[in-house]
């Protein structure tokens, strides 16, 4: 499942301001074109006060909708991908979990931040994996690691409209990790993070599904380290 910037959200005064994790999650803000890479078309759309982008990218995986979304529920935890030095489970229950994680990054500081994610049936046979930092849950500042502000973002499994038994996955992201980098510099690997996370459960659920050994699932959301 699994990095630069520093985040400076300007809100407009309200009654109460909202975090970016928030305006995130309620974005009305149009989809664009962005670019398509590896196959994969990408789109992305602009996150009010924040110098970065949330993005998304779709794929077809030939797995029903309830038996795919219970695959990646049970494996989260423990397929961490390379990037991740240290996972801990806080809360695990039938719908939320709730993880520290570690994560190595070349060039910059190592980051840390805790993630809840919840498991939500939206009938019909389509699922949401929900992802989003709750760092006020999780352990404090450790003076080795760069906290990871703000991700946020969900997988959307659907049947597929085309392939009997098969899901139509959206997998889509925003993160600001935090530090002093530019935006700019990170936001071509904000996208090859986001293709590589998608490319990786494929490439797992293929292996695992004609007998060989599976390769490693991502951390659920990791922001990507610059390059």
């Amino acid at each position: 499942m699994a990095l630069c910037g520093l985040l400076s959200v300007c809100l407009p005064k309200t009654a109460r301001a909202e975090s970016v994790i928030e305006i995130v999650a309620s974005s009305t803000e149009p989809w664009q074109k962005h670019k398509t890479k590896r196959g994969y078309s990408v789109e992305k759309r602009p996150v009010r006060g924040s110098p970065f982008y949330e993005y998304r990218a779709s794929t077809q995986i030939a797995l029903p909708p309830a038996k795919l979304i219970e695959d990646m529920w049970q494996t989260v935890t423990t397929r961490t991908g390379s990037v991740v030095m240290k996972r801990q489970v806080l809360k695990r229950a039938e719908t939320e979990l709730l993880i520290y994680d570690q994560i190595k990054t070349p060039v910059v500081s190592d980051r840390d931040y805790t993630l809840r994610l919840r498991k939500v049936a939206l009938g019909n046979d389509r699922f949401q994996m929900i992802f989003e930092t709750a760092n006020e849950l999780g352990p404090g500042p450790d003076p080795h690691f760069v906290r990871i502000p703000a991700i946020r973002g969900c997988w959307l499994i659907e049947p597929s409209p085309s392939a009997k038994e098969s899901s139509h996955v959206t997998y889509q992201s925003y993160s600001d990790p935090g530090g002093s980098v530019p935006s700019f510099v990170i936001h071509g690997a904000q996208v090859d993070q986001l293709i590589k996370n998608i490319e990786t459960l494929v490439t797992r659920l293929e292996s695992a599904r004609i007998g060989s050994t599976p390769a490693p699932t991502p951390a659920p959301a990791p922001p990507a380290p610059p390059t």
